[in-house]
């Protein structure tokens, strides 16, 4: 017996092209819409994983002051507010705190683990960090506190009287800054602002992505907004790491050819 040929289902075709051009539209106002939200979410991820790897910085300067008097350890050579000499680096990693976690993951658009291991190989002498901190030191360029505002170095985790304009004034260790973001700008024109100068419209021009320093590859601040800083984590003296927007920023370091570093 001969066999009918099956019919096509009623209704079944094969997609033209209107229906293909519509379907691609839907799928691009959804990667429109998809796309900004997972934005937001890797970029919020990074900061918390940032914020964990300063609360270990913090913890291991906690735990050196708790064995020494509350007395924060000092460095003996740098430039830039992230220098670190070798002794203050064995100082931090003896506490058990990994050197990957002294780099911010922020930064991994353009520097590769590869790229911070060079950093904190940068010398003989001292390392490069991924984090600014505020402990005493001497740079090899002049006196202390000539890469950082003086008012901003901590010696111990103990309240301390700051004096701002010959006149003192007690900080709390809650708000007191240890350990940062490193948020650095090259100022294209313009003088460095005063320390303590609050940010202003021409900063907004500053350039925040392409820092030259002594490596090969230009600096760049963690937590961007495009071209703009978005705000960087902080850790406190009293051990606690909070956010700071980049308009409650402050510039704390700088001069004798670094940078500005805002925190």
């Amino acid at each position: 017996m001969n066999e009918k040929p099956d019919r096509p289902l009623a209704g079944n075709r094969a997609f033209t092209r209107a229906d293909l051009l519509a379907l691609l539209a839907s799928l691009a106002l959804l990667l429109f819409i998809v796309l900004p939200a997972l934005g937001r979410v890797t970029g919020k991820t990074i900061i918390a994983q940032c914020a964990a790897n300063l609360e270990q910085y913090d913890m291991a300067l906690q735990i050196y002051g708790g064995e020494n008097q509350d007395n924060l350890p000092s460095l003996s050579f740098g430039y830039w507010a992230w220098d670190a000499s070798m002794s203050y680096m064995a100082q931090i990693t003896n506490t058990g705190v990994k050197w990957t976690s002294l780099y911010c993951p922020g930064t991994s658009v353009r520097f590769t683990e590869q790229d911070n291991w060079n950093l904190w190989n940068y010398s003989s002498m001292y390392g490069v960090l991924g984090y600014a901190t505020t402990v005493p030191g001497v740079p090899s360029m002049g006196t202390e506190g000539s890469y950082m505002f003086a008012t901003n170095a901590n010696a111990t985790l103990t309240m301390e009287r700051v004096n701002i304009s010959g006149a003192y004034y007690p900080v709390t260790p809650a708000s007191r800054a240890l350990v940062a973001d490193a948020t650095i700008a090259a100022d294209p024109g313009t003088a460095p602002p005063p320390a303590g100068a609050a940010l202003n419209a021409a900063m907004l021009t500053y350039n925040w992505v392409n820092i030259y320093g002594g490596y090969p590859i230009p600096n760049i601040s963690a937590h961007l907004n495009g071209l703009i800083p978005l705000g960087g984590n902080v850790g406190m003296l009293d051990g606690h790491v909070e956010w700071r927007n980049f308009t409650n920023m402050l510039p704390r370091a700088g001069g004798n050819g670094s940078p500005l570093f805002f925190w």
